[in-house]
Parts: structure tokens; C-alpha cells; sequence
């Protein structure tokens, strides 16, 4: 009997591992969010906050090609945040008049790519996507003037650039089960605005965030 009750528990032992490697292993559509911290990098900006929040969307479809390996297709939408700088000076102290100046450069891109997965055992996984990323680059300034009784802000400036560049990123993550999993991801974006900047120059944004993937 301890033998058979031995034999039991080792074939399902067995049976959970290999249901936990394999159970998101399978042909399918797909969904997911991601949230994160971005960070702005371009030559000769000087911006003083070159860090903000960012959030996207992606939707796609996966096929299984070798056990444990998927590749797949994706479509999406990331809003990247922004990098902003303030100047502030006096333009009368004696009568309180003070203006303040706000520059800030934004962008959101449109998504399709490819992506692959590797199921690792025990549930967890290892994935990686990259593509071409339509970009939305926004920069605006504001000035905002104030004095006792008085204050205004006025619109300086207003400049967009719609650009072609690309994207790629890592993770790594856990498969809680066949639908739903969890992934520590960081991505890249090498994007362009030209109608700007004036030039190639390359607007480089990072993102280490989450992302929460349901299959269907």
C-alpha cells in the first residue's frame, strides 16, 4: 500500500511539474498592459526632469513552434510620459511680477511587431518582442506670468513630429496558469522627431516596468 501511495504522489508530482513548464504553452490570442518608470535620453536636450510614468497596451497572438518556444505577432499603444524643465526668474521683484517658463517634450507610439516566448520549468518564462513603433512627438512651452491680482499663462509654443523608428524589450516573468502570468519587463525605444529637433538625432526612451498578460 506504501508503495502504491508512493507511486501516487510521484506521478502527480510529475504531472504538476510538467503541467506548470507547459500549461501556457499553447496556440492563442493575447492581451496586456504594462506600467512603468520611463526615462528620456536625447543629445543636447536640457531638460531637468527626464523621468516620468508610462503605461501601454499590447494585443497579439502566439503560436507554439518547438516546445517549450512560441513566437507570435503584436499590435499596440504605449503613451511614454514626458521630460520637462521650469525657469523661473523675477521680471520686477520690487512689485512681485514673476514669470515662470515650462518646456515639456512628450511621446506615444502606435506598435506592430513580433515576439517570442520561452516557457522555462516551474512556471516561469523568459520573453522578448521588438517591431516598428509610429511615434507622436509633442513639445510645448508655456510662460506664466503672476503679480498681486494678476495671472496669465500664454502658449509660446506648440510643435509636433510624426516619425517611423523602432522598439524591442526583455522580460522575465511567472506563469501563474495557462491564461494568466506576470512579467518584469524593460523596454526600449530608438525614436525620431525631426519636424523638432531639426535633425536624426535619435530620442532614446527606456522603460522598466511590469506586465500583466492574460491568454485567452
Amino acid at each position: 500500500m506504501q508503495k502504491v501511495l508512493l507511486s501516487v504522489a510521484a506521478a502527480a508530482a510529475l504531472s504538476f511539474a510538467s503541467l506548470s513548464a507547459t500549461a501556457a504553452t499553447h496556440d492563442g490570442a493575447f492581451i496586456s498592459v504594462t506600467g512603468g518608470s520611463s526615462r528620456y535620453d536625447v543629445s543636447h536636450a536640457n531638460f531637468d526632469d527626464k523621468k516620468d510614468s508610462s503605461v501601454g497596451a499590447l494585443a497579439g497572438y502566439r503560436w507554439v513552434v518547438d516546445r517549450p518556444f512560441s513566437i507570435g505577432v503584436e499590435a499596440g499603444y504605449v503613451d511614454l510620459g514626458k521630460m520637462s524643465s521650469t525657469e523661473d526668474y523675477w521680471v520686477v521683484p520690487a512689485y512681485g511680477i514673476h514669470d515662470t517658463l515650462s518646456y515639456k517634450f512628450k511621446g506615444k507610439s502606435v506598435l506592430i511587431g513580433a515576439n517570442g516566448k520561452w516557457d522555462l520549468p516551474n512556471g516561469f518564462t523568459i520573453t522578448a518582442h521588438a517591431g516598428l513603433a509610429h511615434s507622436q512627438m509633442d513639445y510645448s512651452i508655456r510662460e506664466r506670468d503672476t503679480s498681486p491680482g494678476f495671472d496669465k499663462t500664454y502658449n509660446l509654443l506648440d510643435e509636433t513630429s510624426h516619425d517611423n523608428a523602432i522598439y524591442a524589450g526583455l522580460g522575465f516573468g511567472y506563469d501563474f496558469n495557462e491564461h494568466f502570468g506576470i512579467t518584469v519587463v524593460y523596454d526600449h525605444y530608438a525614436l525620431k522627431a525631426e519636424d523638432i529637433t531639426g535633425d536624426k538625432r535619435t530620442v532614446n526612451v527606456g522603460v522598466f516596468g511590469g506586465n500583466l498578460e492574460y491568454r485567452f
